[in-house]
């Protein structure tokens, strides 16, 4: 891979980790509102609701980043075995 490459699956992988740390927050946020009020309807539509705003975030970040995630880190290194 060339600099470009790198810097572009830097790029991917960072954007990949701020949607899952934004997820993250979600998800407690929707637990400590099931442990406060202790009503499993909080928690199951908490969830589906993460996972209606979240999916779409990861579908956008695969079809923008997917090929670069999908080109092997050292292919064009010589050298290399």
């Amino acid at each position: 891979m060339n600099a470009l490459d790198d810097q572009k699956r830097k790029a991917a992988i960072k954007g990949l980790i701020n949607i899952a740390i934004i997820e993250g927050f979600v998800l407690m946020a929707v637990v400590g509102i099931f442990l406060y009020t202790g009503n499993l309807v909080h928690l199951v539509g908490g969830v589906i609701g993460s996972t209606l705003i979240f999916a779409p975030m990861f579908l956008r970040w695969s079809s923008a980043h997917g090929e670069v995630m999908k080109a092997r880190p050292n292919a064009g290194r010589s050298g290399d075995v």
